[in-house]
């Protein structure tokens, strides 16, 4: 049984034994705790708290066959020590430690069936974080699981270095980052592997998180720097994308209670070729982003930027837009929804991130 699950049913039944009548949890309560219970067992969620948003997963997405959920939470006033990693060709195994009031803290093993050929110790420094992690990969070709898509190499980013990769790289990758002390765990399915891995982040007070930026990591100007926020109760109606061989410049049309507001433009001191519309249905949401870094050229020539990008909704996908590179990213995400775009943008879009909120 997912030990998440397990301990979500057993603090609401507890609560129930309260001596006190007037201290036990109304029956919409306990009905609420007992179908997160249920959800997480079926790896649907795997997690209760409101402070958490889910992304992910790369890899194989089915909790059917030989995979099981695993998740790896890091609790508050617990710091990420040491991750335990079973490598070969691909991903065996993981295996976290944590510290907390000088007390050690091991995690389940995630995965580990089989093993590799390398087991490999990873610890962080005391005021190293991690800041994102990149991977790929691939369908098996051969032996009991062929057929089956696996995670076949890991590496994680840090505020002080990269620590990888391990396993063995493949050229269907993913990579994302995200911003220091957003880190809240990892989860995913595995079996005899790790068959496929998400992220928690943590989220702000306001119930927000940011995931990103993609492209340019040159030194910030405030000129440079724009967002984009979906106000409460608004709806994401049309993006506008002015586009060629690159992403020159975007712009977002909300609308509430049938009146349209149009944000500023990002980018666009250059035009492109094309300007394409995307327009949402009312009931649409965007669930996922993807794209690519390239470089530009002309001009201002020279410099990191989008070159593509693609929306994808709960009911269909948009794009590609731009000219598709082979640096790409991707973003998904599961408990948590779209809450809008912020980057860096002058001439053209040189980077993009996403704002995420909790559902609750």
């Amino acid at each position: 049984m997912n030990l998440s699950s397990l301990n979500t049913f057993a603090g609401i039944a507890y609560q129930c034994l309260n001596p006190d009548r007037n201290e036990r949890p109304k029956m919409a309560q306990i009905v609420e705790e007992l179908e997160k219970a249920y959800k997480i067992q079926d790896c649907k969620v795997s997690l209760t708290t409101s402070e958490i948003i889910q992304i992910g997963l790369w890899g194989n997405k089915s909790s059917g066959g030989p995979y099981n959920c695993w998740d790896f939470i890091l609790e508050k006033d617990h710091k990420l020590k040491q991750i335990n990693i079973d490598h070969g060709d691909l991903i065996y195994s993981l295996t976290f430690i944590t510290e907390s009031k000088g007390i050690l803290y091991t995690s389940e093993k995630a995965g580990g069936r089989n093993g590799g050929g390398t087991v490999t110790e990873k610890k962080f420094k005391e005021d190293e974080e991690l800041t994102g992690i990149k991977g790929t990969i691939r369908v098996l070709s051969e032996g009991q699981y062929a057929g089956q898509t696996i995670l076949s190499s890991l590496t994680f980013i840090t505020s002080d270095s990269k620590r990888g990769p391990f396993g063995q790289e493949t050229d269907n990758s993913f990579y994302v980052p995200w911003e220091k002390g957003n880190f809240g765990g990892f989860y995913g399915l595995s079996g005899d592997h790790i068959a496929g891995i998400g992220a928690y982040m943590k989220v702000s007070s306001d119930g927000i998180t940011s995931i990103g930026k993609w492209g340019s990591k040159s030194p910030v100007h405030s000129k440079t720097l724009w967002s984009f926020r979906l106000e409460k109760n608004h709806h994401l109606k049309r993006i506008t994308i002015d586009h060629g061989y690159l992403i020159f410049s975007l712009m977002f049309t909300t609308e509430f209670r049938g009146d349209e507001k149009v944000s500023d433009k990002a980018g666009g001191r250059i035009d492109g070729d094309i300007v394409s519309e995307v327009t949402f249905a009312w009931d649409e949401e965007i669930i996922a982003v993807a794209g690519t870094i390239g470089h530009s050229t002309g001009t201002y020539a020279g410099y990191k930027i989008i070159s593509s990008l693609t929306f994808i909704t709960n009911k269909q996908t948009y794009g590609p837009y731009g000219d598709v590179t082979t640096r790409p990213f991707n973003l998904l995400w599961d408990k948590g929804s779209f809450a809008g775009f912020y980057g860096r943008g002058g001439a053209f879009i040189d980077a993009i991130g996403v704002y995420l909120k909790n559902d609750v």
